[in-house]
């Protein structure tokens, strides 16, 4: 059995074993148990990092339609293979330690979510990567809907239907492709490498571009196809709102860098000063909503959308420095939003409510929470040192040299978010003390051990950037053909 097998599977085995066998998962150790597993994923990625690149899995699935169950790791899945490996272990961790209802389930999905994650950051036959994309969809509206808070069941209804509507041509590009391509070489086939060759002369190719651009701008999401984020970020649970933002929103950037640079690079340069502007445009219309938001985890939620902006930002710009910048940022950002909602979720258990203007002086009850929460509320605001700032200003050196102008406007987005960001800060921990009746007590060393790898990878980036950027430049000079005619 091959490395890439073993890492793809092993997450669907411990999702029905979590199924299968609640009692494990049930237990007074449970959660436990589920960490530990969920860490198998990520010790097969380290233990293997030598000889991951260039590993794969291929067989035959539908041989008359010229499908091929066909899974391989180059530098660009192994960036996010690495995320998810990362995160999923954090998801766990930040479930309450009262523990949840039907926990066996929960851990069931979560596995599920993460088997078929990988197996979409290493698809390389499209229908099997169709088949990815679209499943995930599942485990996640149960985890909002079963999970989550007191409206919990409209808003994962209503991120069910911007995901399917936004996917409901891609079956179509699909198929498109597929006869585009048996039409001109005479080859039935679904595989990557040579659709990815005839992708821009097929007929039709400028639709079949926006079909699949729809798809994954609606995940990512860009503006302004964010109608279902705000809902289902504040309703589900501080685990499901980090599976979210940190890994959901990554696959539909997955997906624009693989299909859309990879497969239409000359229509992402046509396309590119509508793009831009539809993600300058989010990033300030993210940015100004958190401004005005009274809850902090619905501020949280605008922010992210208003980062995830950015990164199209430097995706959209053809240029190869802000394409480095943007998947550094990706990265950056699963990480940085994760640790957000982590602190958010531990003072909303403290203090019972999200309400910004519920409570203020935070800082004298929850010192260490306080803290906590300021380290990585510098890191979002890119604060030179943390790994933001690293992402965010390649992306800003990239758009500079296409357009200085927008890079100036761009960089008003910085401001904007130090400001709604220290806003928060000022009013829940820094302004006059106001005791909440039955608050909780400051976090301690459990929290802060969760809260450490976070940090460690924070500061690593924002310091020694060089061994990921060095990861990240095969990943552009592999996936990425798309320069500036």
């Amino acid at each position: 059995m091959s490395d890439l097998f073993t890492l793809f599977i092993t997450p669907l085995i411990i999702s029905a074993a979590a199924f299968l066998l609640p009692f494990l998962f049930r237990s007074t150790y449970g959660k436990i148990v589920a960490v530990a597993l969920s860490l198998i994923p990520l010790a097969l990625l380290i233990y293997g990092q030598p000889h991951w690149i260039g590993t794969s899995v291929s067989y035959k699935w539908l041989p008359p339609l010229g499908i091929n169950f066909h899974l391989a790791v180059d530098s660009l899945s192994l960036v996010f293979l690495y995320l998810t490996a990362i995160i999923i272990p954090i998801s766990f961790l930040a479930l309450p330690k009262e523990g949840i209802v039907s926990s066996n389930t929960f851990y069931g999905m979560v596995f599920l979510l993460q088997g078929l994650l990988i197996g979409f950051f290493t698809a390389r036959d499209l229908v099997v990567f169709t088949i990815f994309w679209e499943s995930m969809l599942l485990p996640l509206f149960f985890i909002i809907s079963y999970w989550g808070g007191a409206k919990r069941r409209a808003a994962a209804l209503k991120f069910l239907v911007y995901m399917i509507a936004g996917s409901t041509l891609m079956v179509i590009g699909v198929l498109a492709l597929h006869f585009a391509t048996l039409q001109a070489t005479g080859t039935s086939t679904f595989g990557f490498d040579l659709l990815g060759k005839t992708a821009e002369t097929a007929p039709h190719a400028g639709w079949l571009f926006f079909i699949f651009l729809l798809a994954f701008c609606v995940k990512t999401p860009l503006f302004p196809f964010h109608g279902w984020l705000p809902d289902a970020y504040c309703q589900a649970s501080t685990s499901g709102t980090i599976l979210l933002s940190a890994i959901l929103s990554k696959a539909g950037i997955y997906g624009i860098v693989r299909i859309g640079l990879g497969f239409f690079p000359t229509f992402m340069v046509e396309w590119g000063h509508l793009l831009l502007g539809l993600a300058i445009v989010g990033v300030f219309y993210g940015g100004l909503s958190a401004w005005v938001q009274n809850d902090f985890k619905r501020l949280i939620a605008y922010s992210s959308f208003s980062h995830v902006n950015f990164i199209l930002v430097g995706l959209f710009v053809a240029n190869q420095i802000a394409h480095e910048g943007a998947v550094l940022q990706a990265l950056n950002h699963g990480v940085t939003i994760a640790a957000l909602f982590l602190v958010a979720g531990w003072l909303e258990e403290r203090i019972g409510s999200t309400a910004i203007s519920r409570f203020s002086g935070a800082a004298k009850y929850l010192p260490h929470l306080c803290w906590l929460t300021l380290f990585f509320v510098l890191s979002s605001v890119a604060l030179p040192g943390t790994n933001n700032f690293i992402g965010e200003f390649m992306i800003l050196f990239g758009l500079f040299t296409t357009n200085p102008l927008l890079t100036a406007v761009l960089g008003l987005s910085v401001i904007l978010s130090v400001i709604y960001m220290l806003r928060w800060m000022q009013k829940v921990y820094f302004g006059t003390p106001h005791l909440v009746e039955g608050i909780g007590r400051d976090i301690g060393w459990r929290e802060i051990s969760i809260a450490l790898p976070l940090v460690f990878l924070v500061l690593w980036v924002g310091v020694y950037p060089t061994p990921v950027l060095n990861q990240i430049l095969n990943t552009v000079r592999d996936t990425i053909v798309l320069e500036t005619p």
